[in-house]
């Protein structure tokens, strides 16, 4: 068996002590990672009423979004459409989305991707202003976030990003 990264030589010796590292000082003090992603009945009727706006307006729009992690799974429980008082695409400023969405009461933001790739494909990932945004949100705030983005009609993509790393789900149906 190949290992990526590691001599013969020195293997034995570096993977031990990378195991010890990592079992005493490197995950001590992290919160547990989320298994799974669940969005309860009245978020879900939030993520369609955001995608219904974003198709109508054929614009990105953004809302508040309300989150607990229960054990393993992250629960996304509540969804708040902001209104819109721009005509471009971006419609809702970076600094209205952190002032409006801000904790206790909402812990992180969800937006929509309405533009298609080669005309056909929905973009699934956050780009990188979408990132900037959610590195501003966490450092404003000083506690990580959940950030999620519609596209394609029913798919979500969501993660949290914070002061424990950031840690991706794989996307799914809402």
């Amino acid at each position: 068996m190949t290992r990526t990264g590691v001599t013969r030589a020195g293997g034995g010796l570096l993977a031990a002590l990378s195991i010890i590292f990592l079992a005493g000082f490197g995950l001590a003090g992290r919160h547990p990672v989320p298994g799974e992603f669940l969005i309860e009945a009245g978020a879900r009727d939030g993520l369609r009423q955001l995608w219904a706006a974003s198709t109508s307006a054929r614009a990105e729009r953004a809302a508040c979004l309300t989150a607990t992690t229960d054990g393993d799974t992250l629960r996304i429980t509540r969804v708040l459409p902001l209104e819109s008082t721009m005509n471009d695409s971006l419609a809702i400023s970076a600094t209205a989305s952190l002032e409006s969405c801000a904790p206790p009461h909402w812990q992180g933001t969800v937006h929509s991707h309405v533009a298609l790739r080669d005309g056909q494909r929905p973009y699934p990932n956050f780009s990188g202003a979408d990132r900037g945004v959610m590195s501003m949100w966490w450092q404003r705030w000083g506690t990580e976030g959940v950030f999620c983005l519609v596209f394609g009609g029913d798919q979500v993509h969501c993660e949290i990003d914070g002061v424990n790393g950031l840690r991706i789900y794989p996307s799914g149906r809402y």
